[in-house]
């Protein structure tokens, strides 16, 4: 009933008064462009609609404040009742209908006061912020400000939001999550992009949760969502009853490229008028432009021209324009060994002979944005991860692991931190570098608390491959995690090793315990359960996981005698399914691995209900089947 509440406009303040008699002083707001949204925001009270005009923009560094009562105030576009209902998310299609909220400075565009709470912000873009610095949008505070629970925000829901950073600059963090009991869904985030840093499109390291992140469109070139990464303010703090579900964690393949074109097209003429002795020369060229807080990017230098010239000669060199660029280089005079440069704003440049700036032709690609994994925990509690896609990740910035679980004590204080109760389920991995890193403990020299029980079944990982720039293994597990849990998955990658395991030394390994390791479908390649200090197979499991289970597996193409009994490695991986070319991973009907699991089941995932639980996971287009929510996450509805 509240969901049909809350379409229903100016009958909302009527509704609410006679659900929640307390509010009745609650009405309609109407905020018009130029009109002032703080003011509003600071007189509005309890069960208040504040309808911002859509399609307008209001600049600014907007407050949410504290109020009494637990009616919630909305904020959201007037054309709320023409755009997408709840389970289904808004996208940048939706721009026009969607009231703007931006900063025209470094600092948010919207935050929460301390303790700030039951606020809905729903229906409303949020842009860029100058040169890409700092959070588009600050639900509590990362910092040392926030130092108690009793700051903390809490009881918000952010819903079908458009938040992105600039197309050209990116931006650090789109949404920072440091508060208590928080709903994000149905929303859009992109562009959450840099150069030499860290961006995630939600990252929170200062909140204790519960948080319910339901189906979004997450794109970042960092981390997509990350918790932890910083050491909380707060003492003994641990993000607490995470929900991830139905979302599409993606990023597009041309970020892997460089971020500013080649300049094409380059020729070299001799001219004369110029001061140059006889001889042949060479030239390249470099576009260059800011690529977001305060840093300039570059291209690859372009192919080389080169001109021959008489004495007393010149050489004019032009190129074809590359777009958005603020500057060029034209590195030149030794063919094959440029050592200076000359900077110019048009795309024509004329060597007469006068010496540039000291400085070789770089030789690497150009500028990329650092790209690090999709997902990641660093300190949380009790996470359920399912239903999601997570795709096009490759290594440049990090190992290549598309999902990331290890505790890290990062600033040294933090000394409690932890990732422990995590459930992986019914997700889709794919076009990835690598699959999941698993990590017991950070260093000695910053302690956490061990990772433990983590649960990863029923997930479908395919085309994670060495041509995304890493070694294409399922799974990196190292420094003793325990009570781990790896079934029922069926994985598709081209690495030499499905598993690797390491830790200790090699006279006294770090042994994880409790492991088990069952029903899984893939293909054993050279190594299949691989690591340091052991031969592959038997011994690098009785050297690392003693006591393991690790049966009902098929690695096909591996040798028996290598492993435990109750393995299968006879025949073609792809033989087994419907179409691996297409990625269909579903069993054909004669497949040996059909009830031949431990548990009467199939051998690998059922992929059947994999494909029923992300089938709208790409469109957001329908509501998604309900999630299975860990005991302390409430989501919050409308």
């Amino acid at each position: 009933m509240l969901q049909q509440i809350f379409r229903l406009g100016a009958l909302v303040p009527v509704l609410l008064a006679v659900l929640c008699p307390g509010i009745a002083s609650a009405e309609t707001r109407q905020v018009r462009r130029g009109q002032n949204l703080q003011t509003v925001l600071n007189s509005a009270v309890p069960g208040d609609l504040i309808l911002l005009e859509a399609g307008a923009e209001f600049v600014g560094n907007f407050i949410l404040p504290v109020k009494s009562g637990d009616a919630p105030i909305v904020v959201q576009s007037s054309a709320a009742s023409q755009l997408p209902p709840d389970g289904v998310r808004v996208g940048p299609e939706h721009a026009p209908l969607l009231a703007r909220i931006r900063s025209a400075t470094t600092v948010p565009a919207m935050k929460t006061a301390a303790g700030a709470h039951h606020w809905q912000l729903q229906y409303l873009e949020f842009s860029a912020n100058q040169n890409g610095y700092g959070d588009i949008l600050q639900i509590g505070d990362g910092s040392s400000a926030q130092n108690t629970v009793a700051r903390m925000p809490h009881d918000l829901v952010l819903s079908h939001l458009y938040v992105h950073g600039d197309p050209l600059v990116g931006q650090k963090r789109c949404i920072a999550l440091n508060a208590a009991t928080v709903t994000i869904r149905d929303s859009y985030v992109s562009d959450c992009k840099g150069v030499g840093n860290d961006t995630q499109a939600i990252g929170g390291w200062n909140g204790t949760g519960p948080y319910a992140i339901v189906n979004n469109y997450l794109e970042a070139a960092g981390e997509n969502v990350l918790f932890g990464g910083s050491d909380p303010a707060i003492p003994n703090l641990v993000p607490d009853g995470i929900l991830v579900h139905g979302n599409q964690f993606s990023r597009p393949m041309a970020w892997r490229e460089p971020i500013i074109a080649t300049p094409g097209e380059v020729t070299a003429q001799a001219e004369a008028g110029g001061a140059l002795p006889a001889g042949t020369y060479g030239y390249r060229i470099v576009a260059r432009r800011p690529v977001g807080q305060g840093t300039t990017g570059r291209s690859t230098a372009s192919q080389e021209v080169t001109a021959a010239v008489g004495d007393g000669g010149a050489v004019r060199i032009t190129w074809q324009a590359v777009a958005d660029v603020t500057e060029y280089r034209v590195y030149g005079r030794t063919p094959g060994a440029e050592a200076m440069y000359w900077t110019v704003t048009g795309t024509s440049f004329v060597d007469a002979g006068a010496d540039g700036e000291s400085g070789a032709v770089p030789t690497s690609k150009g500028t990329v944005w650092s790209v690090k994994n999709l997902f990641e925990l660093k300190n949380a509690r009790n996470v359920v991860i399912e239903r999601n896609v997570f795709e096009n990740h490759w290594k440049e910035s990090q190992a290549g692991y598309a999902i990331v679980m290890t505790p890290r004590n990062s600033g040294g204080n933090c000394t409690w931190c932890v990732v422990e109760l995590v459930r992986f389920d019914n997700n889709v991995v794919r076009h990835v570098a690598a699959g999941i890193n698993l990590l017991g403990y950070d260093v000695a020299a910053t302690p956490t608390q061990q990772t433990n029980s983590v649960a990863i079944r029923n997930n479908l990982f395919y085309d994670v491959s060495t041509s995304y720039g890493a070694g294409a293994w399922f799974m990196l597990i190292g420094d003793a995690p325990r009570d781990v849990v790896i079934d029922h998955n069926t994985v598709s990658h081209d690495g030499t090793s499905l598993f690797y395991l390491y830790g200790g030394k090699s006279a006294d390994p770090r042994e994880m315990y409790n492991v088990r390791i069952t029903n899984n479908a893939a293909r054993h390649s050279s190594f299949g359960v691989n690591g340091d200090y052991f031969g592959y197979g038997n011994g690098v499991i009785n050297g690392f996981l003693p006591g393991a289970v690790v049966t009902g597996n098929y690695l096909a193409g591996g040798n028996a005698s290598r492993y435990p009994t109750g393995n299968r490695f006879a025949g073609s991986f792809d033989a087994e399914f419907m179409s691996p070319s297409t990625d269909d991973f579903r069993l054909r009907a004669d497949s040996a691995l059909r009830g031949a699991a431990t548990d009467s089941g199939d051998i690998g995932a059922d992929i059947e209900t994999v494909i029923s639980y992300t089938a709208t996971v790409e469109t957001g287009g329908v509501p998604l089947p309900p999630p299975t929510t860990p005991s302390n996450v409430r989501v919050i509805a409308r």
